[in-house]
Parts: structure tokens; sequence; C-alpha cells
């Protein structure tokens, strides 16, 4: 987990809840302090009694325009850097205009907001204000596409070497042929279950912690999941943080207060 120099705060301000909540998330996971809003108006609350370092907004916002508010940033706030994010076909030439200093086209994976966050802080202000971490090797195993690619996206932007693995069979042969420090694996899978598969990396390796993750956490709970050898347990849906605290805890004996 990087160190920052000095916290820096991101306002986030975007109607869909989802997308301002996951980008909430994932910059606070990631080291950022985060706040966020839904409109105009919300967000100018927010500006005017509290310090900002970087504005995100999304362009289309009801009532007052994202466009409106870069341009208000830009006039009361000259310093704070404003990012723009939109998933309509907007003029990006407008956006500029406005006094916008990067542009990102939804949907976008989710390290591309952070990359942006640091070019242009780095065009502001030559000092880093992170320094990139040792990357720990993690093995991820999920059948279902969409989740395995959130999660290795998830795991690079929080600093770690994500190698992904549609099944448990895959995933012993990629275990088998390289080294890793933590496994994460879903329990549902076919050919070779993720339990089965914990089972097996233990024989192979008993200090390898392995994280199970789980759609269903009634069927199969967290003591359960303990009692069996798991080093960690998430229920899905998870958020970044969650796995950010987690990963810290077992691999860099982090304090952690949610899990």
């Amino acid at each position: 987990m990087p160190d920052k120099v000095r916290t820096i705060t991101v306002l986030v301000v975007d109607d869909e809840r989802s997308i301002r909540e996951l980008l909430g998330d994932t910059l606070e996971a990631v080291g950022y302090k985060s706040l966020i809003a839904e409109d105009y108006e919300a967000a100018e609350n927010i500006l005017k009694s509290t310090p900002i370092d970087v504005v995100i907004t999304d362009v289309l916002l009801p009532g007052r325009s994202g466009v409106d508010l870069i341009k208000a940033v830009k006039t009361n706030y000259p310093n704070i850097p404003v990012l723009a994010i939109s998933g309509k076909n907007v003029s990006q030439a407008e956006i500029r205009q406005a006094g916008a200093d990067g542009f990102l086209a939804k949907p976008f994976r989710i390290g591309k907001i952070e990359e942006l966050i640091e070019k242009t802080l780095a065009h502001i202000d030559s000092t880093k204000a992170r320094q990139a971490p040792v990357r720990k090797k993690v093995l991820v195993v999920d059948d279902e596409e969409s989740i395995l690619r959130t999660l290795i996206e998830a795991l690079d932007v929080l600093g770690y070497d994500a190698v992904g693995a549609q099944n448990g069979l895959e995933a012993l042969d990629i275990f088998e042929r390289d080294k890793f420090e933590l496994v994460i694996t879903d329990i549902r899978m076919p050919e070779l279950n993720g339990i089965e598969l914990m089972q097996r990396i233990r024989a192979r390796d008993p200090q390898m912690p392995v994280v199970i993750i789980t759609g269903y956490p009634l069927a199969y709970p967290p003591e359960k999941a303990s009692t069996e050898g798991a080093a960690g347990y998430i229920a899905k849906p998870f958020r970044i943080n969650q796995i950010d605290k987690l990963l810290g805890k077992i691999l860099y004996n982090y304090e952690s207060k949610e899990l």
C-alpha cells in the first residue's frame, strides 16, 4: 500500500449513485480522501466548506451541468484541477474550453481515473505525491469473467500484481508454475471448486493464505471458511476497500476494522 506525502482530497460529482460510490471507494482504497456529491449544488456546498485538491465531475448532471461546474470551479477556485467524465457523445473541445484539465469517457477501467489524477497533479506539481510500492503477486480464481476482470483491475489499482484463472484446475496449474503471496478464490466453480482448490494449494504450501469469496454467505458462512483454513472471507457483492483492508491485514499486518 503506497504512502502519500500528503493526503489529497478528491471531490467526485456524479448523479449516478453506483458510479460516484465506486469512484469514492476506489480513491479511498488507493490512499486519497474522497467526498461525493450528486449535483452542482451539493458540489458547490462542499467546495465552500472543505479544502479540495481535485474535482472529478460527470458532464451531464441534473439541473446545472458539469460544464457549468467546471466553469464555476475555474472562476472561484482557479488552482483546483478539474477532471471531466462522461458516458455520452459530448464535445471534448467544449469541455476543454470550459477549463477542464482532463477528460475520461465512460466506461473506463478503474485504474484509468487514478492515472489521470496522477498525471494532472504531476503536471501541476512536479513532486510526485506517491511512490510505487513493491508489488505482491496474487492469484485470482473465479469462473465469472466480469468478476474476475473487476478483481484483477481492482488489485492492480491497489498495487498488486494479479494473475487470473477461470477454474480450479487452471489455477492449480498456474500456482505450480509461478510464485504467489496470496490466492483469492470463488467457491462455486466447474471442475474443481474453491474449497477443494484451497485444500490442494495448502497441501502444497501450508503457509499460503487463501481468501474465499462467495455469493452464498448463508450456505458457506465465514466461520466455516475459517475452520477449513481460509485466511480471509469476502461475501459478494463486495467493495474495493474491503479487499484492500483484508489483504492489507493478511500481507502487511495492517489493522482493519472492516472485513
